[in-house]
């Protein structure tokens, strides 16, 4: 899988919006907050309003290849007697994006992911920062780069919405609105047709399920009534977040957000006769050793009141740490209570989980933290497990599965 550094994707998108329609226009909707300039391609002559959004996340490039795709989708669609316009922007979070290139322009690695990760708190995620006013949350600090996207859905009042997110290890799922869900048993099929395996159960457990590997949006509502249910006496002073796109726009838009996987299997581990209650056992060890070192960590001021980008993370799941062991609980009730043999589900999760560790002890540490021997040990088995077990999966099956999803939506709106 080759893909870009920030600038060279950039142009690399204008060159092929050029070549397929001319002169085509290039809008600048605002500025990042380090002064990066956010830009977007208007792509003329299609039936339906729609905007795409590459990098919703810092972390994940892998809209790269999507949004080739959406050009070449965009040239078999042109017709002189449409009026409508698609606008691509191709990295929403652009000064996060340059923080991770440093893994995804060389040869992708578990090791590489992990050392130069950045994602920060989501009330600081481009994605998740739009106003929200629901269940005594108020969120009302949106950062320049979602004004900037606020203010291109204003304009354009979409009739489809596509975020190009990505998750890392095996298992592909997709999230629609449900005015498409008459589309679900479909995309499922794509999925399988270009080898890609459908997630299930869906890793956001408020969603509704419409077809395997396709799900509910994930709207801020929802989760915020699901962390009052699962214990109202956790308050919810850590939730300091937004609402997202596909929340602004609301139900008459149709939306739909992909979350393409980085690697695929060569083979599962295999572990003898490991258990799935002891595998459990091993997820809730490890985050519970991330909360201690959090806590102990962030007892120094200095790092506390540090204004480093790279701290927001460790700070925020610290400060999230008992909602998160009630829904962690919760989510591994089955496999702590099973003594049958773990599955490739299993280890899955239990992987995406340590990468979520991982990234945040290597947060952490860079943003000023101490070198932790629990980060290193963690990293260390997270880079065994993926060894000799995991594939990159190559960049034609994201190009055409994405292609094909998008295709699929587009021609589904009614």
């Amino acid at each position: 899988m080759q893909l870009l550094p920030i600038d060279d994707f950039i142009a690399r998108l204008r060159d092929l919006a050029h070549a397929a329609f001319g002169d085509v226009e290039e809008l600048r909707l605002g500025t990042s907050r380090f002064g990066q300039p956010i830009p977007a391609f208007k792509i003329p002559d299609q039936s339906r309003r729609a905007v795409f959004l590459g990098f919703p996340h810092p972390n994940e490039p892998l809209g790269e290849l999507i949004l080739e795709a959406v050009v070449r989708e965009a040239v078999d669609r042109q017709s002189p007697s449409q009026t409508a316009c698609w606008y691509l922007v191709p990295v929403w979070d652009i000064d996060g994006a340059r923080e991770n290139e440093a893994w995804w322009s060389d040869a992708v690695t578990v090791e590489r992911m992990i050392d130069h990760w950045y994602r920060p708190a989501p009330s600081e995620q481009v994605e998740w920062a739009f106003p929200l006013d629901y269940g005594g949350v108020r969120f009302e600090r949106p950062g320049p780069e979602t004004e900037a996207v606020r203010r291109l859905l204003d304009a354009v009042q979409p009739e489809v919405l596509l975020s190009l997110h990505n998750s890392v290890f095996q298992g592909v799922y997709t999230l629609i609105s449900p005015q498409g869900a008459p589309l679900a048993p479909l995309i499922s099929e794509t999925l399988h047709a270009h080898g890609l395996r459908p997630r299930s159960p869906c890793p956001i457990p408020y969603v509704e399920t419409y077809a395997e590997g396709v799900f509910g949006l994930p709207h801020a509502r929802l989760e915020i009534d699901y962390l009052r249910e699962l214990d109202p006496h956790v308050p919810l002073s850590f939730y300091d977040n937004g609402a997202a796109s596909f929340d602004y726009v609301g139900a008459t838009c149709l939306s739909f957000v992909m979350e393409l996987p980085m690697f695929d299997w060569v083979v599962p581990p295999n572990e003898g006769r490991l258990r799935r209650c002891d595998l459990g056992a091993r997820h809730l060890a490890w985050w519970e050793q991330l909360t201690e070192d959090l806590g102990a960590a962030l007892a120094d001021e200095r790092l506390a009141q540090s204004d480093s980008p790279l701290l927001s993370s460790p700070r925020y799941f610290y400060q999230r740490r008992d909602a998160d062991r009630a829904t962690i609980r919760q989510r591994l009730a089955d496999i702590l209570q099973s003594s049958e043999p773990v599955q490739s589900a299993d280890w899955e999760n239990y992987m995406a989980d340590l990468l979520t560790i991982a990234t945040q002890y290597s947060q952490l540490q860079r943003g000023g933290g101490p070198a932790l021997a629990a980060a290193m040990n963690v990293r260390r088995e997270l880079g065994q497990l993926a060894r000799g077990r995991l594939r990159v999966l190559d960049a034609d099956t994201i190009y055409h599965a994405g292609r094909a999803m998008v295709r699929q939506v587009l021609d589904g709106i009614r």
